[in-house]
């Protein structure tokens, strides 16, 4: 359109001016006309580039828009699964807290089966003890009054009472089956203790100090077996004490409390233990039934 104006209006000039002139016009026209196709054909490119660019940046939409599709699909899926999730951690989260609750509960009955058996337990331990802590208790009231106290001694150790009696006080000088006038108040002492609790049971060990004893051919071990032989057999036939919550034994020599460098810690040395334990056996059968 343009080009056909400049045309026209070139043939209208040509008839009103002279040839030279007309000549220098034309080829300014021309010229510009060339100028103005230049200018088209850029613009034409320039067009052809964005068309394509247009095209190419609807193609790269329509691919966000397929890849927003496919995330939105993901999405909603994840959001299934993880309503899913949630209903499964819910249904868990109720089945561990019943679990839960169970565990606490047994735990707390077996915590109170505990204490209770714990406290049976102490209580029977405290029963074995008792029984040594009576035992002593009633030959010490037995005696402090009647025979002089440093002649005996009674102590409680290892789950035992022991009352250590010195031989003047058992038996007459250099016999072993003669019994001293104060024997009689020793042997009903500790068959008072043994009565006060019937699970306790007696061991007489006889004892000597390290010098020859009265008897010919018989050594310390023999001589205080046959005293503390007597003793037992004295028990059993005079008191009625059971045979089988008694026996003998003999250590001789080789069991003193204290030096035998003196008179005074032989004197000390020659002496009859009555032992009263609480059968150990017993207490333990006691404790297996509480199980």
């Amino acid at each position: 359109m343009r080009l056909l104006l400049l045309i026209t209006v070139s043939l209208c000039l040509s008839a009103c001016v002279s040839s030279g002139k007309f000549k220098r016009t034309s080829q300014a026209y021309v010229q510009r006309i060339d100028t103005l196709n230049s200018q088209i054909d850029l613009q034409d490119n320039k067009i052809d580039r964005l068309n394509l660019m247009l095209e190419r940046s609807r193609g790269a939409n329509d691919a966000l828009i397929l890849t927003q599709d496919k995330l939105q699909d993901r999405l909603a899926q994840q959001e299934d699964e993880l309503d899913d999730v949630q209903g499964n951690l819910t249904n868990t989260s109720s089945r561990l807290a019943g679990e839960l609750k169970a565990a606490r509960a047994e735990a707390a009955a077996i915590q109170a089966s505990r204490d209770s058996l714990l406290a049976q337990q102490q209580a029977l331990v405290e029963e074995f003890e008792a029984g040594l802590t009576k035992a002593s208790v009633v030959m010490d009231k037995a005696l402090m009054d009647a025979v002089p106290t440093e002649k005996y001694r009674i102590n409680i150790t290892g789950g035992e009472v022991r009352l250590s009696v010195q031989e003047d006080l058992l038996f007459q000088p250099k016999s072993v089956n003669k019994l001293a006038d104060e024997a009689e108040i020793i042997l009903r002492s500790v068959m008072d203790a043994l009565q006060a609790d019937p699970l306790l049971k007696l061991e007489v060990i006889g004892h000597t100090d390290n010098k020859p004893n009265p008897r010919r051919n018989t050594s310390n071990l023999e001589y205080a077996s046959l005293r503390a032989n007597y003793l037992a057999q004295e028990l059993a036939e005079t008191y009625y004490l059971s045979p089988n919550r008694v026996v003998a034994a003999s250590q001789g020599e080789f069991g003193p409390l204290t030096s035998n460098a003196t008179d005074e810690g032989r004197a000390t040395n020659r002496r009859v233990d009555f032992v009263l334990r609480n059968s150990v056996s017993n207490l333990l059968r006691q404790l297996g039934k509480l199980e």
